[in-house]
Formats: structure tokens, sequence, C-alpha cells
């Protein structure tokens, strides 16, 4: 259980000074604009 906290707050520690120090990019907002290519993919054109 010991083990389990500490690897996730290093994972958290981690995390942040990634995010501050280095342009991560928004992994939420690549997937919101795949599903959008997929969408428009599907649909057939309207006439």
């Amino acid at each position: 259980m010991l083990q389990f906290i500490l690897g996730f707050a290093f994972g958290n520690v981690v995390g942040m000074y990634l995010a501050q120090n280095y342009e991560v990019p928004d992994i939420g907002k690549k997937v919101e604009n795949f599903k959008k290519d997929l969408e428009a993919k599907k649909k057939p054109p309207s006439e």
C-alpha cells in the first residue's frame, strides 16, 4: 500500500514538473480532433 502511494505521488510530481517546464501536447484536444475527423469521414456528403 505504501509503495502504491509513493509511486502515485512521485508520478504526480513528475507530471506537474513536465507540464510546467515543457510543451506537453493536450491529449484531450487531439482525441476530440480525431473523433471529428472520423465523424466527417463516416457521413455521406449532402446532395
